[in-house]
């Protein structure tokens, strides 16, 4: 896609969420069942897996807030694979969700490498590569 988000709005958040909306349609093949999520999801996910999430390490490097302040409550660094994936509040989901679709797995160290796996856990058949996509969309947004 030759987009950027520079020529869709000049990298605002209008612009981010006007570029997500037009590849969102313009994909024939999409990877991600978008059509069954509501936009607000979507948008949230297509942002997660680009590290376009306004994390704290996101805003220190647009100069928004200072370097003193990129950390979470526990003392990390917040970027979007700890808030996701190794938080201590919030990484403990991932397995309570293996463990409810009987599947198992180790978890990644990336997003797109935990969604690839997570969908990809139960095999090849696409009904049950679309419900594992709709459980880690839920599971997302709820996070």
């Amino acid at each position: 896609m030759a987009l950027t988000i520079a020529s869709v709005g000049g990298g605002d958040a209008r612009g981010g969420v006007q570029l997500a909306y037009h590849y969102r349609r313009s994909r024939g093949g999409c990877d991600l069942i978008f059509d069954l999520v509501p936009l607000k999801v979507s948008v949230l996910t297509w942002r997660l897996l680009r590290n376009q999430l306004p994390t704290k390490d996101n805003l220190v490097q647009r100069n928004i807030i200072s370097h003193d302040s990129q950390f979470c409550v526990t003392g990390c660094l917040e970027t979007a694979q700890h808030l996701f994936l190794s938080c201590t509040v919030f990484a403990p989901l991932w397995g309570l969700v293996r463990s409810w679709v009987g599947m198992s797995s180790v978890d990644s160290a990336s997003l797109q490498d935990h969604f690839r796996q997570f969908i990809y856990s139960t095999g090849g058949a696409r009904a049950s590569r679309s419900f594992m996509q709709l459980v880690w969309l839920c599971c997302i947004s709820v996070l």
